[in-house]
């Protein structure tokens, strides 16, 4: 083989395992209210119920519009409206294996329930805050450069972001931690966005659920039918 074809053979493999990753599905979209779509690069598209989502996505909601994605994982986000979040990283070994999920919360309102990854394994940051988990239900709010985390159940640890790291733990249903710029504090109890008000009036958005049953025949179909583990039982 001539170096010009050896030289292509290569290019070409490695543009096929950018494409591979960037095509690597982690989860499905269980609810979609209104406008909700998502991008890839300069590619933008909607999203619609039952559509599979991938690694490396970037999934934004319009003004009266939410979403809720249910990862292989079993974790659940919601996301509330005029949001943004990319999913950043996401390998899952088994209940018992080691992994890595990675979410940024870009801005707006969301609610996170953990699922079957080891708890360390997650990593969920927004502009000004790192969030570490220990089997946790929380909700998140990030308006420019301010983030509240509010603790519905279980232990976190949020930090500001940058040298040195300032932490604090919510570990009691209702705590509220605040992080501005590079300043962290405890907020009152209930000072956060109420997310449980959106969850009222959108059936299944904030109902946890687990990703063998979040599939659809459309998912399926949408990923050329290579998507048999996607499928509801």
């Amino acid at each position: 083989m001539t170096g010009r074809r050896v030289a292509g053979a290569v290019t070409g493999l490695l543009l096929l395992g950018s494409a591979a990753a960037a095509q690597e599905r982690i989860g499905a979209a269980t609810v979609v209210r209104n406008d909700v779509s998502r991008a890839t690069g300069a590619r933008t598209s909607v999203l619609a119920t039952g559509d599979t989502v991938f690694r490396d996505e970037a999934v934004q909601t319009g003004a009266d519009s939410l979403a809720k994605l249910v990862f292989l994982d079993d974790t659940n986000l919601s996301v509330g409206p005029s949001a943004r979040v990319v999913l950043d990283r996401f390998v899952y070994s088994g209940e018992n294996g080691a992994g890595r999920v990675s979410v940024n919360m870009a801005r707006g309102a969301f609610r996170f329930v953990t699922g079957n990854a080891d708890k360390r394994a997650y990593e969920i940051r927004t502009p000004v805050a790192t969030i570490g988990i220990r089997g946790t239900i929380f909700d998140v709010v990030a308006t420019g450069g301010r983030t509240v985390v509010t603790l519905l159940e279980g232990e976190v640890r949020v930090c500001t972001r940058g040298s040195p790291a300032r932490c604090e733990v919510a570990n009691q249903p209702g705590q509220v931690v605040i992080v501005s710029g590079g300043s962290i504090q405890r907020g009152a109890p209930g000072g956060g966005q109420d997310f449980s008000a959106l969850c009222a009036g959108a059936s299944g958005l904030c109902t946890v659920s687990r990703f063998a049953d979040a599939g659809t025949v459309r998912t399926a179909q949408a990923i050329g039918g290579g998507g048999a583990s996607l499928c509801g039982r």
